[in-house]
């Protein structure tokens, strides 16, 4: 698993439990010809179909949000349901729906969590082929920068396009169109993305999605494994974004040190939506096993000030990804996004693990030195503790998750403070 995903995994899926839930879909049908991962009569491939989702309650509480001296509060219920047949000839197919409803909320609330919604989620056609995939229609999808963000929130986010791969999670060939998405606020999909939600982006345009091009490498030595990935990105009429990662691991020195290097390059294309962009960012990683089930993380990113550059002198824009996900940069804050907060350095140290068959928790700790000459009283420090509990018994499938911290920013003499809190059951 690359490092743009594992980082998400451990979280949602506390190590392991949380996820044989979550997949535990449905089966309608308990005919034996069900039980085949494949079936050979098309009639078949409807009545062995499964059903899968997410029943959540989510309620966040910010104080000072975004050293705005403001707050927020919202308690929001909803989820996801989705039919998927079985697997006829290769062939697929996913329908779903998905929504969300306000229960309660402050004198402000939380935006993505206040709006009432409902409408058709994943919908979609899958082929596979031995390790040959293609899937068209309404997905989620895990590229650098056009991710999956509803890990913490109620409804899924969503892609709508086509989406071509070739291998396994280490050794890929894999290209991707995007023609308009969903975000988890949303009821529908539309040609808009994150900066069209930002009122100080200054961008009002429709969008014509993404097309993605990645490659992924595994070596396995005796007592060690490199790992690369390349991802070439083009968000059509706004930017051209490249991102690189390589991976060295030491399976069999004591703590079972990976150090990981990554480089992420942005340019516009020329159309002037956004000024000229010009990012550099390079970062570097090492993750440590001390013990069995710790895992300590050492991360830094440099993102590099550029005066010619518009946006935010050198930091990198990101349409599917502003304001809500860092990933996959590895010094990252949980509450505010690394490329937008502006050019400099940044760092976290993390720690995390399971605590027994149920328990997983972790904390971060997060420090941004904002380059001088882009903002004078800008450098910013996170604390952030977070914990999940999954049930087991006559309770599987139900989960319990908290995330609690705080923002420290110089020149402000109050913490931004939040907590969020979700109860899911998984089937």
């Amino acid at each position: 698993m690359s490092n743009i995903h594992l980082k998400k995994a451990l979280l949602l899926c506390g190590m392991g439990s949380l996820c044989s839930s979550i997949f535990a879909a449905i089966p309608l049908s308990k005919n034996e010809v069900c039980q085949s991962p494949s079936v050979g009569e098309f009639a078949d491939m409807v009545s062995c179909g499964t059903v899968e989702g997410s029943i959540r309650l989510n309620s966040f509480s910010l104080n000072n949000a975004y050293f705005s001296d403001l707050s927020q509060d919202t308690t929001t219920v909803g989820g996801y349901a989705t039919y998927k047949t079985a697997r006829y000839n290769g062939f697929q197919g996913a329908l779903g729906i998905e929504g969300q409803r306000r229960l309660a909320e402050g004198a402000h609330n939380v935006s993505e969590l206040s709006q009432h919604t409902f409408g058709i989620g994943e919908a979609y056609l899958n082929w596979t082929q031995d390790k040959f995939s293609i899937t068209v229609g309404n997905q989620k999808l895990n590229l650098p920068f056009t991710g999956d963000y509803s890990y913490y929130r109620v409804q899924p986010w969503l892609y709508q396009g086509v989406d071509i791969k070739y291998g396994d999670s280490d050794n890929f060939v894999r290209a991707t169109k995007v023609n308009k998405y969903k975000s988890y606020g949303d009821d529908d999909f539309s040609k808009s993305n994150r900066l069209n939600d930002d009122p100080f982006s200054g961008y009002k345009q429709n969008f014509d999605g993404l097309i993605s091009l990645g490659v992924g490498k595994k070596i396995t030595l005796d007592d060690k494994y490199v790992k690369g990935q390349f991802w070439a990105e083009q968000y059509q009429d706004l930017l051209n974004l490249y991102y690189g990662e390589a991976n060295l691991g030491f399976t069999q020195a004591k703590w079972k040190p990976e150090v990981s290097v990554q480089a992420i390059y942005g340019q516009d294309t020329g159309d002037a939506y956004l000024g000229n962009i010009d990012s550099t960012s390079l970062g570097a990683q090492v993750k440590f096993k001390p013990t069995d089930k710790l895992t300590w993380r050492l991360a830094y990113d440099h993102v590099f000030y550029k005066d010619n550059s518009t946006w935010l002198k050198g930091s990198l824009p990101t349409p599917y990804a502003h304001n809500t996900s860092s990933d996959p940069y590895f010094a990252q804050p949980f509450f505010t996004s690394t490329q937008d907060l502006g050019p400099g350095n940044f760092y976290s140290t993390e720690l995390t693990s399971p605590l027994g068959k149920n328990l997983f928790a972790g904390a971060r700790l997060t420090y941004t030195d904002i380059d001088r000459r882009f903002n004078t009283d800008r450098d910013m420090y996170e604390v952030m503790f977070y914990g999940f509990y999954n049930f087991q018994g006559a309770l599987k499938g139900l989960s319990l998750a908290e995330f609690v911290g705080a923002q420290k920013r110089e020149g402000d003499a109050n913490a931004f403070l939040q907590n969020r809190l979700a109860l899911s059951y998984n089937f």
